[in-house]
């Protein structure tokens, strides 16, 4: 047993020495030794270097929020009576035109009531006739002149004038002004009746419909004016500087391939609490625009004077760059100006300083590179 155990243990002793024999002919036949090492200089990693001019730079300021009609009205009744039929059915989404007839309320007893008050003056006036021209001779032709053209179903004229003041005491007593004063009033009422649309829009409620019978103070619709919205957005109060109104407003919506013009209309003077930003209202115009829309875009800021501009996937840390220095990376802090989401504005940047542009994942300051040099900016 003890004999088949060193048999079985040399023969594989000679069958690893012959292999070892083996590969050690074939590498001493080889002519070049195998290059297990790899060229220094191919170890190196390439990056991409830029030199940047300063210049003024044009920025946007982004801005968002809904819209809401710039003009919009409630209507409510002053005076009561019977709704009858307009020339159009009123219903939420209804466009109307700009004078067109909403609400018309039956006038008709107002109009009774008025005339017969009409009536009442002009027969106030004829009785004292008689004692103006006794008493009041120089006034009389003036009134008689009043009374020629009174009509009792048109709006009164204005008394004539009262210069003497004996006149005026004697129309006094005859409560001829009194009585005028009441008739205009009935009259400025009688616009009520009829209520038109004071704009070009959509109806966005309509609560009552003909045959209703409406009160004062009763609540009959609403419309807004679909031709013009306002976004109410908010800004940081360190883009303050770069906003002033009738600034351009670039806005879109994500759900629509489309885009509007705005214009800075109102910047608020206070902050808001909550949010610690100042609201901010833009004017926005054009086709397909609904109430309630959100929208997004950028203010069109004043333009930043003697800065670069750098794009965001270069920074490193937030403020740093890397900057070539004979082959060697250094990192340089900014001094930034301003930033937003795609792009920071630095001024301390200068003409002869190459700045690395290429993503600084996996590099570090004092790194070797291999620079490859891209076109000045």
């Amino acid at each position: 047993m003890e004999i088949r155990k060193w048999a079985i243990s040399g023969g594989l002793t000679f069958v690893i020495l012959l292999i070892g024999m083996v590969v050690y002919r074939l590498l001493a036949n080889q002519k070049e030794p195998l290059n297990t090492l790899q060229d220094p200089q191919e170890q190196l990693r390439t990056v991409e270097v830029q030199q940047y001019q300063p210049t003024a730079a044009q920025h946007q300021i982004p801005i968002d929020g809904r819209l809401t009609a710039y003009e919009q009205v409630n209507f409510f009744a002053n005076v009561s009576g019977i709704l009858l039929p307009s020339s159009k059915v009123l219903k939420e989404g209804t466009f109307v035109r700009k004078g067109e007839l909403l609400f018309d309320i039956d006038q008709r007893k107002w109009v009774f009531n008025l005339n017969a008050q009409r009536s009442q003056l002009l027969n106030r006036i004829t009785l004292m006739m008689p004692d103006l021209k006794l008493d009041y001779p120089a006034a009389y032709p003036k009134w008689l002149a009043y009374l020629e053209q009174f009509e009792v179903d048109q709006p009164v004229q204005a008394l004539p004038a009262l210069e003497d003041e004996q006149v005026k005491f004697f129309i006094a007593s005859k409560n001829i002004q009194q009585q005028y004063y009441a008739i205009k009033n009935l009259e400025a009422s009688l616009g009520d009746f009829k209520i038109h649309a004071p704009f070009s829009g959509s109806i966005t409620s309509a609560m009552v419909f003909p045959g209703t019978m409406v009160n004062p103070g009763q609540h009959l619709g609403a419309m807004i004016n679909t031709s013009r919205f306002e976004l109410k957005g908010s800004i940081n109060e360190v883009d303050l500087p770069y906003i002033k109104v009738g600034r351009s407003v670039r806005l879109s919506a994500d759900q629509l391939d489309m885009k509007w013009n705005g214009t800075v209309q109102r910047i608020s003077s206070q902050i808001d609490p909550n949010t610690q930003n100042i609201p901010i209202f833009v004017s926005v115009t054009g086709k397909h625009l609904k109430e309630g829309m959100f929208l997004s875009g950028g203010i069109e800021g004043a333009p930043l004077e003697e800065v670069v501009t750098l794009p965001t996937t270069i920074i490193t840390n937030q403020n740093f760059v890397y900057l070539l220095q004979d082959s060697t990376l250094a990192l340089y802090e900014l001094s930034i100006v301003k930033r937003n989401s795609d792009f920071v504005y630095a001024n301390n940047i200068k003409p002869d300083q190459w700045v690395v542009c290429s993503p600084p994942a996996g590099l570090f300051e004092g790194q070797q590179v291999i620079p490859q040099k891209k076109t000045v900016k």
